[in-house]
């Protein structure tokens, strides 16, 4: 099979709406939180959708997705939780200092579910209890309580003053939401209100932005684990957990006749000591391209991160450097593989700052050896040899290409 024909780039995915994002004020009018609210473009509302898949998919979309809205996520987030969501430890993927947990009305406080909230609250999650009636059933989670909601249109003020002086031996904040009227933010900050959310104060506005791919989060992920200094392997072998096709290819691959020493590889870090740190990348990102990408796309990308290698190798540049080159080759390819485009892929990822600028603004060598690279891909393409490009580095392409063959054909041999 041959892979140098240039692929049709996959066009990028279309602008969604992501979710809405109303901000939370305090007595200043500084901008302290935001209330983010499932919304789709269908018209589905979280009601009907059900607050457990709504939930799951406004967090992935907050975790995952591309947007230029950013300055939404510079303070933090308060998401409505329903009990089966927060029970299935779905917060595990969100940083606890980032986000304010809100328990609707609608949650029945068991003990099991007063159990699960302690247990988060240990680990530095904060709550806050959402359009709060002071039901009695819910007594026992306002000692959990950071924040008590109170929708000041649907509730008796004189009866909200008089709990708010009966729970003031808890260390809470009281935050007024559908404050619509300058008189009504003026009253809730009389009573002792410190935060305030409402019409008058800001409108909810629809965040939208790029959804990435399942695949392609899963590929951030491993190159963020793969490429730090001293990755930390217990991490990476939690993200290949459920990636056994992966994890079989590689074990199969270390205890080949490439590799095989004194006894059979048998973990992931047997794996990684066997490999060492740069195959072990080479082959996880091999494995994961081929698994989940089309064959011929994933033959073409990881043959341009191999070309750049070698040419990195003829310019004498130092091992570190040509890891350099092979990750932004590969990253230059994530609109080929993935629909997205490479600027928008690593503006979350942790890479260093010449593989960034590389990418994203065309500086430096190694998007100089991606460039080469992509006029040798367009020549075959159009079958026309440019005169820019020295007759050897189509040698080396040409050497590259034969080997991620020959290393695809191991990934899929039985």
């Amino acid at each position: 099979m041959t892979y140098s024909t240039r692929n049709t780039v996959v066009s990028t995915q279309d602008v969604h709406s992501l979710f809405a994002a109303q901000p939370i004020f305090d007595q200043n009018l500084n901008r302290v939180g935001v209330e983010l609210l499932y919304r789709s473009d269908t018209g589905v509302t979280a009601l009907e959708l059900g607050d457990n898949l709504a939930t799951t998919e406004l967090v992935l979309n907050l975790c995952s997705s591309i947007s230029e809205q950013s300055a939404h996520y510079h303070v933090p987030t308060f998401i409505n939780v329903c009990a089966n969501f927060l029970m299935a430890q779905s917060f595990l993927p969100l940083d606890a200092e980032n986000v304010v947990i809100e328990l609707v009305e609608r949650i029945a406080p068991t003990p099991e579910f007063i159990a699960c909230v302690s247990a988060l609250k240990q680990r530095g999650f904060r709550f806050a209890l959402d359009d709060f009636e002071f039901d009695a059933a819910w007594e026992p989670l306002i000692a959990l309580a950071d924040i008590i909601k109170v929708d000041i249109l649907l509730c008796d003020l004189r009866l909200v003053r008089a709990q708010m002086f009966r729970l003031r031996k808890y260390n809470l904040t009281w935050l007024a939401e559908r404050v619509e009227t300058q008189e009504q933010y003026e009253t809730c900050q009389t009573m002792g209100f410190t935060l305030f959310q409402g019409y008058f104060l800001a409108r909810p506005e629809i965040v939208t932005g790029k959804k990435v791919p399942p695949t392609a989060l899963r590929m951030a992920e491993l190159i963020n684990t793969l490429f730090e200094d001293q990755p930390d392997i217990a991490k990476l072998s939690a993200q290949l957990h459920d990636e056994p096709a992966v994890v079989m290819g590689m074990l199969r691959i270390a205890n080949s006749p490439m590799y095989r020493k004194a006894r059979e590889v048998s973990s992931i870090k047997e794996l990684i000591v066997r490999l060492g740190l740069d195959l072990t990348r080479k082959w996880v990102l091999m494995f994961s391209v081929f698994n989940q990408c089309n064959p011929a796309a994933a033959g073409l990308v990881l043959t341009r991160a191999y070309t750049a290698q070698a040419l990195a190798q003829r310019w004498q540049h130092n091992e570190k450097t040509q890891s350099q080159f092979f990750l932004t080759a590969l990253l230059s390819g994530v609109d080929i593989l993935f629909g997205i485009t490479p600027a928008d892929f690593v503006v979350g990822l942790n890479l260093s700052d010449d593989i960034k600028a590389a990418i994203c603004d065309g500086e430096g060598d190694a998007a100089s050896a991606v460039d080469i690279i992509g006029s040798i891909e367009q020549a075959y393409s159009m079958k026309r040899l440019p005169p820019d490009v020295p007759e050897d580095y189509f040698s080396l392409y040409n050497q590259q290409q034969f080997d991620v063959e020959e290393k695809l054909n191991a990934v899929i041999a039985p």
